[in-house]
Parts: C-alpha cells; structure tokens; sequence
C-alpha cells in the first residue's frame, strides 16, 4: 500500500493539473462577487473566511508541494508560488470592478496556509520516505 501512495505523490503530471484545476478555483472564488445577504460567522473566536482562506491556501501548497517535488528546490517553489497567488488576488480585490476589498488579514491568513501546508507535507514525505526505503 505504501508504493503505491509513493507512486502516486509522484505522479507529476496528476498535480501539475490539479495544481492549474485548484488555481483556476482559487482565482474564481477570490474573485467572485460577494453575496450581498451574507453574513459573518466566527469559529470560535475566529473569523470564518479567514479560517476558509488558511484552509485554501494549505491546501494549493500542497497540492502544488507535490506537483514541484521532482524538481530540485520544489518546497521553496511551491511556496513562492502559492504567496504570490494569495498576494495578487488580494491585490486585484482592489479593482472595483469585482466589487471586493482588500483584507490584510486575508493575506495573513493565506500565507499562514501556504507555510503550514509545505512544511506538513514536508514532514508527511519524510516520513513516507524514510518507511519505504
């Protein structure tokens, strides 16, 4: 079962098209016009998009942890580019055309994600490595 986990966390052509698939989800979701009715919700004392927007981003480093882990410095890939993302998306939130705003802590919580994701991956595939060999 192990090989077969390793086999396909390195199947590089599966996470280079999630990784493009979760990107094209996170640019529409960023920027999709906003409910009007909608209203806030907290997880315990935390804002609920903000907790939306870790989970988000832990999961595009992730996803694209594993679609630069056959090239060498990958992690410092994967996380480059997922703070970029969250960056210019937080940025194009400025244009009133798409009638969001930009939230500091917003680009907080995604970079937040972004770390925590490439880092526990990191550990997972030590881990997964070190057992197979």
């Amino acid at each position: 079962m192990q090989k077969r986990i390793r086999l396909l966390l390195l199947n590089d052509r599966l996470f280079k098209f999630l990784s493009v698939l979760a990107t094209l989800i996170v640019i529409y979701f960023s920027l999709k016009s906003p409910n009007p009715n909608s209203k806030n919700w907290y997880f315990l004392i935390i804002r609920g998009d903000l907790l939306l927007h870790f989970i988000c981003y832990f999961g595009l480093s992730s996803i694209y942890f594993y679609a630069f882990l056959d090239i060498q410095n990958g992690r410092l890939y994967a996380l480059l580019l997922s703070i970029i993302v969250g960056i210019l998306l937080e940025i194009l939130q400025i244009i009133p055309f798409f009638r969001r705003f930009f939230d500091f802590q917003d680009l907080i919580a995604n970079i937040f994600g972004t770390i925590g994701g490439v880092f526990l991956n990191k550990l997972f595939s030590i881990k997964t490595t070190n057992k197979l060999f």
